[in-house]
């Protein structure tokens, strides 16, 4: 017995001993839940004003930033809570890139893919819902997978691979959880967990002691970068390559495991006309004698001896970017267009700061898409077909790599192309040729004066400028005309979006331009498509253009959203012009009723009954109408009418 005790003993003890941190965590757990600190954040909410739609949470980011007050937010796609069998939903991952960076709205390619599928399946309902961020890589593509898997997806379409640096968590990013892909995708799998929120939220504030004021102030695009200087096929750059396959061979596989297509685009940046940002030769380069043979081949009176002489150049030391990137430009002078891109996209590889995704990731991206048996979309040699003599510059690009409004429905037109191919919404389809859509890709002048600001700014700040330089350059800029004024607005924040493109309609509506006051319109209801308001404005330039049929579409769905007497009195008027009496009468009676003293619609209402020859209804109607305007002429002459009709 004595022998027993002791043993006993240490087992108590030992439980004991577990028991006490496991308490603590339990309470400090529960602690940090009641006093709101962190949040579950999940990737899909209910919109407010439409309990029947999902749409991404624009607090989502805050799992992977714990050092911005502001995190990035994605477009407002919103779909239904409930899927039918008749909806095809495709979702798109990806970064700034594929979320539409600077214009967003109609002008992402995802905006784009969406309106031309569905008129090439009128008869299905089309999702795509974008969950695309800035600033964010892999880690958050594979964190989203299992929510988006439970929202049942068609398909998925994958645009990215240019962050795996300088997105959160990546391997040269500020906002960093080590260089592990096992420990950070373990963290992530715990994110619900407020006291990893709230370590995370600490050392962040701890961070944000130390740095200066410049800091404090710059960028978000200043504020991830880590690493400045990662020189290709370094330490750092291989880690980023892991990291990269590592996350992206786990999205596809997980896709895959449940019969998910996914149609994934290689990268595409700026080639011709963005030079490296920076460039160092490697270590060991006797620098004196590299700096001399390049400076001889940039001398050269001549392309041919130019390019002659910077051949040994690259020979001496290949890592340095601006060589090849010079080389590319003399090719490019010479003509020699293929070597040229060939030196162009070598000089990217070789940039150390990391904002473009190099060709071994693209490689990467071939390699894992056989792999998976996933549908690769070429998007970069969709581009490079585009471009002015196949090297993808300005004139598709806004910067160092994100398209213009052509570059993206290029990407849009690719993705379109893969997905028609495959039949996603069935056999029987409608194609739309690539000109017919791109005429009537919804984005307006608002939008694109938007993502012009924006990019003007961005050029005003680091890395396009010296480290904590912000020029501000936006701040001279003042509104030549009401159009301008409404851009500004909006991007000052002196307007959301939605007021901003109906202030934008309603001036093209005054000034007689109904075709633009329409498509801003209709960008208002693929932004919205659960307002009834924008269908029933949509309608009205519908019948001043003559369109009376296809008003009648959109003043339908306007009241299947929300029944208002004054769209069930369009309707009614309408149909007593084309003869559908009953359809009139209907529409007529049911306006009256949400609407009694509108004097427009009891007037409408009696002329009706006058004219299916129903007296009793008539006077009636005449008569309410008078009860609530006693002067109305017209309608004391129509009782007069009425009553000598009846005798």
């Amino acid at each position: 017995m004595s022998t027993r005790q002791p043993h006993s003993r240490r087992r108590l003890f030992t439980v004991l001993m577990w028991c006490i941190p496991v308490a603590f965590f339990l309470l400090l757990e529960s602690g940090l839940r009641v006093f709101g600190v962190g949040g579950s954040y999940p990737l899909f909410v209910q919109v407010p004003e439409a309990p029947d739609y999902l749409v991404m949470n624009q607090d989502m980011a805050k799992r992977y930033f714990a050092r911005e007050v502001r995190v990035p937010t994605g477009l407002h796609d919103v779909f239904l809570a409930q899927k039918d069998s008749q909806t095809v939903r495709i979702f798109v991952q990806g970064g700034s890139s594929a979320a539409g960076y600077p214009y967003y709205y109609g002008g992402s390619f995802s905006r784009m893919l969406e309106q031309r599928l569905q008129q090439t399946w009128p008869r299905r309902r089309i999702e795509v819902v974008n969950t695309a961020v800035a600033a964010v890589n892999s880690y958050t593509m594979l964190d989203q997978v299992d929510e988006i898997l439970d929202q049942s997806p068609d398909a998925v379409v994958i645009y990215a691979g240019h962050n795996e640096y300088y997105g959160a968590l990546g391997a040269g990013s500020s906002e960093s959880l080590g260089r592990y892909r096992s420990v950070i995708n373990l963290c992530l799998s715990l994110r619900s967990w407020r006291t990893l929120q709230a370590l995370r939220i600490m050392m962040a504030r701890a961070g944000e002691v130390v740095r200066s004021p410049n800091e404090r102030e710059s960028t978000l695009m200043e504020r991830m970068v880590g690493r400045q200087a990662i020189p290709y096929q370094s330490r750092v750059y291989d880690a980023g390559m892991r990291q990269w396959r590592g996350n992206l061979r786990a999205i596809l596989k997980k896709y895959e495991r449940r019969n998910v297509p996914v149609f994934m685009g290689t990268l595409a940046s700026n080639e011709r006309t963005h030079a490296p940002f920076i460039s160092m030769p490697s270590e060991g380069t006797d620098v004196a004698t590299w700096e001399a043979a390049y400076n001889v081949a940039l001398e050269a009176t001549e392309l041919s001896a130019g390019i002659h002489a910077m051949e040994p150049v690259i020979a001496m030391d290949s890592i340095a970017a601006q060589p090849h990137f010079a080389l590319g430009k003399m090719l490019d002078a010479a003509g020699m267009f293929d070597e040229a891109r060939v030196a162009y996209r070598a000089a990217k590889d070789r940039d150390q700061l990391r904002f473009r995704a190099s060709e071994e990731a693209n490689a990467v991206v071939r390699e894992e898409v056989k792999r998976s048996g996933a549908t690769l979309v070429d998007t970069q040699a969709a581009l490079t077909r585009e471009a002015r003599n196949g090297i993808i510059g300005s004139d598709l690009m806004l910067e160092h790599l994100h398209p213009n409004l052509e570059g993206y429905f290029v990407v849009a037109d690719a993705f379109y192309e893969a997905i028609y191919t495959a039949r996603l919404g069935g056999l029987e389809a409608n194609y739309v040729p690539r000109a017919v859509a791109r005429k009537e890709v919804l984005f307006t002048v608002v939008d694109s004066l938007f993502g012009t600001y924006r990019v003007r700014q961005l050029l005003s700040s680091w890395p396009f400028e010296s480290m904590g330089t912000v020029l501000n350059r936006m701040d001279t800029v003042q509104a030549r005309n009401s159009v301008e004024a409404i851009a500004l607005d909006l991007y000052h924040g002196r307007a959301q979006w939605y007021e901003a493109t109906d202030r934008l309609r309603a001036h093209y509506e005054t000034s007689g331009d109904f075709h633009r006051a329409l498509r801003a319109t209709l960008a208002m209801i693929q932004q919205y498509p659960y307002l009834p308001r924008p269908y029933a404005l949509a309608a009205d330039i519908m019948m001043r253009q003559g369109r009376v049929q296809e008003a009648v579409v959109y003043f339908e769905a306007a009241n299947d959203l929300e029944e208002t007497g004054s769209v069930h009195y369009m309707l009614g008027t309408i149909h007593l012009r084309n003869g559908r009496l009953v359809k009139a009468g209907e529409h007529l009676g049911r306006a009256a009723d949400l609407e009694p003293e509108s004097v427009q619609i009891l007037m409408q209402l009696a002329q009706y009954y006058v004219l299916v020859r129903e007296w009793e209804q008539a006077e009636t109607t005449a008569e309410q109408l008078l009860e609530v305007d006693p002067d109305h002429a017209n309608a004391r002459q129509l009782v007069a009418f009425i009553v000598q009709q009846s005798m």
